[in-house]
């Protein structure tokens, strides 16, 4: 990338903090994370958008303490049926950035920033937080708003009789008996 462009890029993310210049103690920051924030992510589980974000950053000589705070409803691909659908989030997270000789963020809650660091920028972490905050498995909330059609052709792709080749399998075989106890 062009380093001009890149510059410009880094320039106009709101989701960096300055980290020079904060003064010492509590400082709230506010934020709608929107469509264009997950658009910007390659290969993002999220479609589009809104969510609230409330990130209080408490300055100390040594660290800044960040809490991040967010709530609001994305755009995910149900599992079961392939459609779109809504998916509420709430979920909250505390992060410290300690002064170290070299960067480092090896641990999940504390990254090392070096005092040379004038600003941090926190978009990736809030798409990872955003993500860890989904439910393992993604589906409508009532199977009876998924697209039926597709139901439908599922159901009947499950009920096709299985070859003399294929009842020899034993791991077909346990996925059938695995599946006939998960339907019950």
């Amino acid at each position: 990338m062009h380093p001009e462009l890149d510059k410009m890029k880094k320039e106009d993310n709101i989701f960096t903090i300055p980290l020079a210049g904060l003064p010492f103690g509590h400082t709230d920051y506010q934020y709608v994370i929107n469509d264009s924030f997950f658009e910007d992510r390659d290969y993002s589980e999220v479609k589009k958008g809104v969510v609230n974000l409330h990130l209080g950053v408490e300055k100390m000589e040594t660290m800044f303490v960040l809490t991040l705070n967010f709530e609001g409803k994305v755009v995910l691909q149900c599992d079961r049926c392939g459609d779109d659908y809504e998916q509420g989030i709430k979920d909250s997270a505390e992060i410290y950035l300690k002064y170290g000789a070299e960067k480092d963020d090896e641990d999940e809650d504390v990254i090392i920033i070096t005092k040379n660091d004038s600003e941090f920028d926190l978009s990736d972490l809030i798409y990872e937080y955003i993500i860890l905050s989904l439910p393992i498995h993604r589906t409508h909330d009532d199977e009876s708003l998924c697209n039926q059609e597709v139901l439908a052709k599922l159901h009947n792709f499950s009920q096709v009789e299985a070859t003399p080749e294929e009842e020899e399998n034993p791991w077909k075989q346990m996925m059938k008996d695995l599946k006939s106890k998960i339907d019950k």
